[in-house]
């Protein structure tokens, strides 16, 4: 089907917006129709992002914010709401790898801010959203999560645990707005061809015994583009996800992509490369 009107008029809010999968994502809901919001710290990378999306015909805000901090969240929803009256659409998708290391060896500091933007961040900005969404009885939530949530993956015990809470908050969140019309979920990506997987695969052995594992899935060619993730988070964003309030989706879930396939396109999504 043709997608470039399937969000039309509704806004959305894309944290981590400057680059990989949030990048890809502003983007593909802006060719769907919705008037996005880039969220991130990189302000050139979020500028950049939205000369794009308007050079291409869409509507584009770009706010420099820190979504770990309260302050600039609420003012993060001010300058939305001013720009564009409403907010329909949020994906919580910034996120941090770093530190990687055995626990008692990585930065305090490091590991608490890992938490605070993986974790923190997606409560400041759902708990931001949520009062409006709710007066208008609407609204999707998508919570962009990783199989690490269910992987003991040595090295990576702030970002394990990080995407393991955030899933748990998307459930307990969808409990709480039951039968409100707005709906969450948590997405998994699965392996993307991000920066994130190229620090992943730099990092030496001693702090990170996989990263053979992430190198031979790079060697093999295993990893999704970016485009992948991105319109199965505008599937979720759309009406057809009305009944994914506290679902737990993976994009190498075969039926799931099926399902975007039908409704968005046929060979929208492909199976992961298995070379």
């Amino acid at each position: 089907m043709e997608t470039k009107k399937l969000l039309h008029s509704q806004v959305a809010i894309v944290t981590g917006a400057g680059r990989g999968i949030g990048k890809a994502t502003a983007k593909a809901l802006a060719a769907a129709g919705a008037s996005v919001v880039l969220a991130a710290r990189t302000e050139g990378e979020i500028l950049g992002v939205a000369r794009e999306i308007k050079q291409a015909g869409g509507h584009a805000l770009a706010i420099p914010t820190d979504v770990s901090d309260l302050a600039e969240v609420d003012h993060l929803l001010v300058l939305t709401l001013r720009a564009f009256g409403r907010v329909d659409i949020l994906v919580n998708n910034a996120a941090l790898i770093q530190p990687l290391g055995k626990v008692w060896e990585v930065s305090p500091a490091a590991w608490q801010r890992l938490i605070a933007v993986n974790l923190i961040a997606p409560f400041l900005c759902a708990r931001a959203v949520l009062p409006h969404m709710l007066e208008r009885g609407s609204g999707r939530i998508i919570n962009v999560s990783s199989g690490a949530a269910e992987s003991n993956l040595e090295g990576a015990s702030a970002y394990t645990a990080s995407k393991a809470g955030l899933e748990r908050f998307s459930g307990t969140l969808a409990a709480e707005v039951d039968g409100s019309g707005v709906a969450v979920s948590a997405f998994r990506p699965g392996i993307v061809d991000t920066l994130m997987q190229a620090e992943m695969r730099q990092t030496p052995a001693q702090r990170f015994p996989r990263v053979g594992v992430w190198q031979k899935w790079h060697r093999e060619n295993q990893l999704r583009p970016i485009e992948e993730p991105a319109q199965a988070i505008v599937w979720l964003a759309s009406r057809f996800a009305e009944q994914s309030n506290g679902q737990l989706f993976s994009i190498d879930d075969e039926a799931f992509r099926a399902q975007i396939a039908s409704d968005l396109g046929a060979g929208v999504l492909q199976p992961r490369n298995r070379a």
